[in-house]
C-alpha cells in the first residue's frame, strides 16, 4: 500500500524557507561581503604603507607634503616640485617603493603557486633554492662578460631559476625513492621534507659557487654586490615599468589556475575524477613560479620568506575562494616588502639595512611560530 502524501490546507501558514529567513539572508550577505572585506583591508594598508615609504627615511617629510609632491609629479609638473628638497626626497623614493610592491606581490603569489603545485607546505622560492639559482646564473653571466642590462639579467634569472628547479626536483625525487618515504607512496613524486632538504643543498651549493666567483673576480664583485643580498634601492622607474607586465602575466597565470588548486590538493587521482587535469595545471603553476621568481630576482635580488609567510598567514583566515587568497597574497606580500624596506631605512638611519635582511629577520620567528603551532606539517 503506497504511503499517503498529506498536503497542508490552503490556509495553513507555511514554514519559512531557510534561504529566505533573516538569518540565512544575513549569512548570505556576509558571505558576499567577506571577499570585499578580505581584500579591502590590505589595499588600504598598502596605500598607507606606500605613503609612509615615500615620506619617511633619512630625511622625513610630512605626509601632506609627500602627497603634494606626488600629485605634482603625476600631474606632469614634477620638474617644479622636484626643485624643493623635500619633494626631491619624496620623488627619489618612488622607484624603490614601486619595486617593493612588485617584488612583494610576485614572491607572495609565487609561494601560493609553488605550494599548490608541489603540495609542499614549505614551498618558497628562497627555501627551495630558486633565487639562489637565479643569483648564480647572473654571477656567471657577469663573469663571462654577458650583458648586464635588465633584459639580459631577466633571461639569466629565468635560466637559473629553471635549472635550480629541475635539480631540486630530481634530487628530491631520487632521495624519496631511495628512502622509501612519501615519494615511494606517490609514484616517485618527492615529499615535502625531501624538497626542503634538496632546496637547502642546492642553495648552499649555488651560494658557495657564487662566493667563489666573487672572490676570484673583483670586477664581478663590484657589479654583483647588489645581488648578494636582496635590495630595492637600485631599481629605477624604467626597470619597474619594464618588468611590471612580466609580473602581471605571472599573477594572471596563477589567478587563472587558482580554482584547480583545491582539486590538486586532493591528489592526482581525485583531481582527475573531478574533471581537472593535474599535469597541465602543475605545469602552468610551475611556469608562473619561474616567471614571478625570475622577475622579482631581476628587480631586487634574492628576497626570502615572503612566499612562505604570506600564504600561510592568510590561510588561517579561511578566504572565500582560492582566487581571493591569491589576490590577498599579492596585496599583503606588497605590504610586507614595503614595510620591510621602510623598517630597514629607519632602524639605523641614515644608513640602511637591505630588504633581503629585514624579511629574514621577520620571517624566521614567524616560521618558528608556525611550526610550533603545527600550522606547517611535514
Amino acid at each position: 500500500m503506497s504511503p499517503t502524501l498529506h498536503r497542508p490546507a490552503r490556509g495553513t501558514p507555511q514554514p519559512a524557507s531557510p534561504a529566505l529567513a533573516p538569518e540565512g539572508r544575513a549569512a548570505a550577505l556576509g558571505a558576499r561581503r567577506r571577499p570585499v572585506a578580505f581584500l579591502m583591508l590590505p589595499a588600504v594598508v598598502l596605500v598607507l604603507a606606500c605613503l609612509a615609504a615615500v615620506a619617511f627615511g633619512a630625511r622625513s617629510v610630512a605626509p601632506g607634503a609627500a602627497l603634494e609632491a606626488l600629485g605634482a609629479f603625476f600631474s606632469g609638473s614634477g620638474g617644479a616640485a622636484s626643485a624643493d628638497i623635500d619633494a626631491a626626497a619624496v620623488l627619489s623614493r618612488v622607484p624603490r617603493t614601486l619595486t617593493a610592491v612588485l617584488v612583494g606581490a610576485a614572491l607572495a603569489v609565487s609561494g601560493v603557486a609553488l605550494q599548490g603545485a608541489t603540495r609542499n607546505p614549505l614551498g618558497d622560492a628562497g627555501l627551495l633554492g630558486l633565487t639562489a639559482g637565479a643569483s648564480l646564473a647572473v654571477a656567471l653571466g657577469l663573469g663571462l662578460g654577458l650583458s648586464a642590462g635588465l633584459a639580459g639579467v631577466m633571461v639569466l634569472s629565468i635560466l637559473g631559476t629553471l635549472a635550480a628547479a629541475v635539480v631540486v626536483y630530481t634530487v628530491a625525487a631520487a632521495a624519496s625513492r631511495l628512502g622509501g618515504g612519501s615519494g615511494a607512496a606517490t609514484g616517485g613524486a618527492p615529499g615535502p621534507l625531501s624538497l626542503v632538504l634538496a632546496g637547502a643543498a642546492v642553495t648552499a651549493g649555488c651560494t658557495a659557487v657564487t662566493s667563489a666567483l666573487l672572490i676570484l673576480s673583483p670586477a664581478v664583485l663590484e657589479r654583483f654586490r647588489f645581488w648578494t643580498v636582496g635590495s630595492v634601492a637600485r631599481s629605477s622607474l624604467e626597470d619597474a615599468a619594464w618588468l611590471a607586465p612580466v609580473i602581471a602575466l605571472g599573477l594572471l597565470m596563477v589567478f587563472v589556475a587558482a580554482p584547480g588548486l583545491d582539486a590538486l590538493a586532493l591528489g592526482d587521482e581525485l583531481a582527475h575524477g573531478l574533471g581537472s587535469r593535474p599535469e597541465r595545471l602543475r605545469l602552468l603553476l610551475l611556469g608562473a613560479t619561474v616567471v614571478l621568481t625570475a622577475a622579482a630576482t631581476a628587480l631586487a635580488g634574492p628576497v626570502g620568506f615572503v612566499g612562505l609567510l604570506v600564504p600561510h598567514a592568510l590561510r588561517r583566515f579561511r578566504p572565500a575562494s582560492t582566487r581571493v587568497l591569491v589576490l590577498g597574497c599579492a596585496l599583503w606580500g606588497a605590504v610586507l616588502v614595503v614595510a620591510a624596506d621602510l623598517a630597514g631605512r629607519l632602524v639605523i638611519a641614515p644608513q640602511e639595512i637591505h630588504v633581503g635582511v629585514t624579511t629574514v629577520v621577520i620571517g624566521v620567528p614567524v616560521l618558528l611560530v608556525l611550526l610550533r603551532r603545527k600550522s606547517v606539517s611535514l
